[in-house]
């Protein structure tokens, strides 16, 4: 094995371990939140839907995106950081609520484990993003399928399962509570109490800390200001189709979706004559350039400013 590749994995162990080091001297609570977290995810990358829907459970109950432990290589870059829920599940999880739930209701035989996972989703999106909820309450069409929307999803689940009816009956009562005119009963009424009081909810001049809940933000305002749209050269409706995609974990990546929405800033380097050289070689690149024509044009005007300068 090369020397190089045992100094690199030299390096990154005893990153590691400086990291885990680090962490026990952290306060209990952040221990255990940040354990929770790591536990979710590797439930997340091993598609294990019923160990995935219990912990995640547990982890709304313990409201764990308060306080996560962020453990990079850098020693100097290690902090404990807030997030908001839906950052949490973006930035430490790798997860999309949509493809969350989508995974923990295709899992039939932990129904109640499904459930309730499918109830605690659901009320952080309507605190956090009742617009996103309701989007994805709907159906959509990718390519020569059809993506059932969460609505359609839980009358199909508890058709085989009754349980599934707490979560359809949550999910129909966040959205009616969301839309003009409703109004939350006490218990929401409660829960959105709680959630003015969680510096990482309900701000509307927060940035968020995640590069992908900040594109959904710009997206969706974006889709409510066709004059924006228009000065950066899209429109609502390509923006609205890229923002659908996605929060469906559709598309791969944010840079993908900028493309998509049409507001990706291009990256390639601008044109330009060198002018460095000498002056026959300048003269053939600018031929080369802009074409014989052109190039006579120019060399024309260069004399008359010379002329006039």
């Amino acid at each position: 094995m090369p020397e190089s590749i045992l100094l690199t994995s030299s390096h990154e162990s005893a990153a590691h371990v400086a990291a885990e080091e680090w962490l026990r001297t952290l306060p209990k609570e952040v221990r255990i939140n940040t354990l929770t977290t790591q536990t979710i995810k590797e439930h997340w990358l091993t598609n294990s839907p019923r160990q995935l829907a219990i912990a995640f459970v547990d982890a709304v109950q313990q409201r764990v995106w308060l306080q996560v432990a962020y453990m990079p290589a850098v020693e100097s870059k290690r902090a404990v950081r807030s997030y908001s829920p839906l950052e949490w599940m973006r930035e430490c999880i790798g997860a999309e609520p949509d493809e969350l739930m989508r995974t923990v209701a295709g899992h039939l035989p932990s129904a109640e484990e499904g459930s309730a996972a499918a109830v605690s989703l659901i009320r952080l999106m309507r605190d956090e993003d009742p617009e996103t909820l309701r989007e994805l309450c709907k159906d959509y069409r990718h390519g020569e399928s059809n993506m059932p929307g969460w609505n359609k999803l839980f009358k199909m689940l508890q058709d085989v399962d009754g349980v599934w009816g707490e979560a359809q009956a949550e999910l129909q009562e966040a959205v009616k509570s969301n839309n003009k005119g409703g109004r939350p009963n006490k218990e929401k009424t409660a829960t959105h109490r709680v959630a003015d009081k969680d510096p990482t909810l309900n701000g509307a001049g927060r940035q968020p800390k995640d590069r992908k809940s900040r594109l959904v933000r710009t997206l969706t305002n974006l889709e409510a200001n066709p004059d924006e749209c228009k000065k950066r050269g899209t429109t609502p409706e390509k923006v609205a189709v890229a923002k659908s995609r996605l929060v469906r974990g559709l598309t791969p990546s944010v840079e993908a979706a900028k493309r998509e929405a049409g507001i990706a800033v291009s990256t390639k380097p601008a044109g330009g004559l060198g002018v460095r050289g000498a002056a026959d070689d300048v003269a053939k690149r600018l031929i080369r350039m802009v074409g014989a024509d052109h190039a006579k044009r120019i060399a024309s005007a260069i004399l008359e400013a010379l002329k006039n300068g």
